[in-house]
């Protein structure tokens, strides 16, 4: 499987929101989750780890333990990009809750 090419998939900013970005000091981090049945992992060694554990109690045969984007094809396993951005010591999954802390913020000051 390959991976998400996050220009793709990463939504487009407007110029005022990446101005607003940086007037309040708000970084974006992108993040991969990867999805393993109804569970999101944030690394895939845990979500492979969960996979193989599952197989082994459905399956008699010990599960094959291929690298990587060979292991996410075979159990079903999708990757997700996320952008996560900090302001403060806070994360927010979406700009404009992060936006409007910090103009909160700018009030109280």
């Amino acid at each position: 499987m390959k991976s998400a090419d996050r220009k793709q998939v990463s939504p487009a900013f407007s110029l005022e929101g990446t101005e607003e970005m940086e007037r309040y000091g708000i970084t974006r981090v992108p993040v991969d989750y990867f999805h393993y049945g109804k569970y999101r992992y944030t690394n895939l060694e845990d979500a492979v780890a969960q996979a193989k554990c599952q197989q082994r109690t459905t399956e008699s045969s010990p599960a094959i333990s291929p690298e990587g984007p060979e292991e996410m094809a075979r159990y079903g396993i999708t990757r997700v990009p996320v952008d996560y951005f900090h302001y403060g010591k806070y994360r927010y999954t979406n700009l404009e809750d992060a936006v409007a802390e910090a103009k909160r913020g700018e009030r109280s000051d």
